[in-house]
Formats: C-alpha cells, structure tokens, sequence
C-alpha cells in the first residue's frame, strides 16, 4: 500500500517508525480525527472569543500574542497529544541491526536538531515581540528550548531504537 503525503508528513514529525498496517493506520486515523476536532472546536472557540472582545483591547501586540499562543496550542500540545498516543500504541520503536546502530543513533541526533530549533525559533518569535529581537532575555531563552528540546527528542528517539541480532 502507498502511502499519502500526510502520512510520510506525520511519521517524519511524530517518529512513527512502525509498519502501518491495516489496525495501526486505523489507530493513528482516530489519533488524527481526535486532534483534528479539538484543534477545530479550539480555533472555532478562540476566535469566536477573540473576535468578541472590545476593539479597544486589540491592539497589535495582543493579535501577535493571540496568534503565538495558537501556535503554542497546535505544537506544544496537539503535538505532545499525538506524540504521546504514537508512544502508546509503540508505532515509534525502530528495529536495527547492530551494524546499523551508530546511523539510526546518528539519524536521530539530526531528527533531534532539527526539532530542537523549531522549537527555538518559535520560542524566540514569541519572546521577541514582548522582548524585542535583540533581546539577551530572548536570545537566551530560545538557545535554552533548542538545547532542552534537542536532547530531549534525541533521548526519546535513540531510547526507541532496539536492537536486533
């Protein structure tokens, strides 16, 4: 079976490293239907909020900082939801053999990177408009996420390879 786009999208950024048969692509169809319709009733919910809210209060700063803590909400904790559910169902464990070892390691220290600076930056964008760009206090912050998020994906990552003889 060939997969779509969405799905090679979804096993690069969600780490599903297992074979996606017909129940396992069943499972992540309802982790991706779950987090679809919070993400749906969400947005609906906050902009219905926002778009209450008095003129008067909504001034630039406020809509950059309501559209930062949407993005927050999509990869902070759709992604840790979705994350999470893929761990669960133990679709992230990758199977090698003791030559392939050092590669899969090496390949997740890069999956690890590459997750730790966007993190980075979007924690940068965020603490920049309140901050300002050339901020210690925002350069600094986002150098620490990068290296938090970086060692913590790699960890993750390298703790799901197993392997095999």
């Amino acid at each position: 079976m060939k997969e779509g786009f969405l799905i090679k999208i979804m096993r690069y950024f969600f780490s599903i490293r297992g074979v996606l048969d017909e129940h396992n692509a069943r499972e992540i169809g309802k982790v991706a239907t779950n987090a679809f319709m919070f993400l749906w009733m969400y947005t609906g919910i906050a902009n219905a909020v926002f778009l209450l809210l008095p003129q008067a209060i909504k001034t630039g700063s406020m809509i950059n900082g309501f559209i930062l803590f949407n993005m927050f909400i999509v990869w902070g904790g759709v992604g840790l939801y979705v994350t999470h559910k893929v761990s669960e169902l133990k679709l992230n464990y990758q199977e090698v053999s003791t030559k392939e070892y050092l590669k899969a390691v090496h390949k997740a220290v890069i999956h690890g990177a590459w997750f730790g600076i966007s993190y980075g930056l979007v924690t940068y964008l965020m603490f920049a408009q309140f901050n300002g760009f050339f901020s210690i206090v925002s350069i600094g912050f986002a150098i620490f996420i990068v290296l938090i998020s970086w060692t913590s994906d790699t960890h993750r990552e390298i703790a799901h390879i197993v392997k095999v003889e």
